[in-house]
């Protein structure tokens, strides 16, 4: 009995860090998608998140 709440307990927190993580680095790729257009690397065309031209 102990054991199987052991082995849930591990498989919920195995299952919240690989959620954590897949949040966390799509996070960080939308960071940086708008200086990756900006760069040339990546096209316009297919960015997730919409590129705006700074007014100065």
């Amino acid at each position: 009995m102990l054991l199987s709440v052991v082995n849930l307990i591990a498989v919920l927190a195995v299952m919240a860090l690989g959620y954590w993580g897949l949040i966390k680095v799509g996070a960080w790729y939308l960071d940086t998608e708008e200086q990756q257009v900006r760069d040339g690397v990546k096209d316009p065309r297919t960015a997730i998140l919409p590129v705006l031209d700074k007014q100065r």
